[in-house]
């Protein structure tokens, strides 16, 4: 397996989990038996701990001291976006070349083969960039993928911003990705806010590296609840319910 670094990002706060009531910052809620984020380190074992960070932010110091020195931590002490978080983690996180994972600790069900599979395909096809996507219907309401004339992927356009035409795309976006460590945090900084909430988002790499002559590439599966996020009770009732029947 190719040496990889990756950075979870774990700075939000989780109020739709209700997580600021019971003072704990998103990472650290409980689904089954593990957090939050102990799942999503679980999928990403085959990396080393010293080559993992861990962006933080709302009530970091406890997700610090829950997991305790082995990884690195960076702090996102003003929300702007996931691009920008990805950025806060530049100064542990730099410094290589290789594959590293971008992921976010709200997705406990994706399994280490998913993780590993989207690394491969990433090395293998020699892309400066490798997003995770999948075809599910009904059509989620999820970025859809957008291919230039030659099938080349060159944006991602969230469902909000979608044309009529765009809405009927069934690529859709999952959230993970793999950048190539050598232009990973160039294209970072060239990640645009001009969206209504003046964010910077990751998925606006897509844009840059396509615009900047690179590849992108798309893992693209069918739709399998690995892809279920944890935003609301509703959201974490419901994958309680899957780890229980699947055991």
């Amino acid at each position: 397996m190719e040496r990889t670094r990756a950075v979870i990002l774990a700075a939000g706060k989780g109020s739709r989990l209700q997580s600021e009531k019971d003072e704990i910052p998103k990472a650290l809620r409980k689904v089954g038996d593990k957090t939050l984020i102990e799942h999503v380190l679980d999928g990403i074992s085959f990396v080393k701990p010293e080559d993992i960070t861990i962006v933080i932010g709302v009530m970091g110091e406890k997700i610090q001291q829950y997991l305790g020195d082995q990884y690195h931590y960076a702090w996102q002490k003003e929300q702007k976006g996931t691009a920008h978080a990805m950025l806060c983690a530049e100064p542990t996180a730099s410094g290589f070349d290789g594959p590293v994972l971008c992921l976010y600790c709200d997705m406990p069900l994706l399994s280490q083969n998913t993780y590993a599979r989207m690394v491969e395909e990433h090395v293998r096809t020699g892309a400066a960039n490798t997003l995770l996507a999948a075809k599910i219907h009904p059509i989620p309401a999820f970025g859809r993928l957008i291919r230039d004339e030659q099938g080349q992927l060159c944006d991602i356009v969230e469902e909000s911003a979608c044309t009529p035409e765009q809405r009927l795309i069934d690529e859709v976006n999952v959230g993970i990705q793999v950048m190539q460590g050598s232009v990973m945090w160039d294209v970072l900084k060239k990640v645009q806010n001009n969206n209504p909430k003046h964010e910077y988002y990751l998925t606006g790499v897509v844009k840059v590296i396509y615009d900047m002559g690179l590849k992108n590439h798309a893992y693209v599966t069918g739709d399998t609840p690995e892809y279920w996020g944890v935003n609301t009770m509703e959201e974490l009732e419901r994958v309680e319910k899957y780890l229980k029947e699947h055991k």
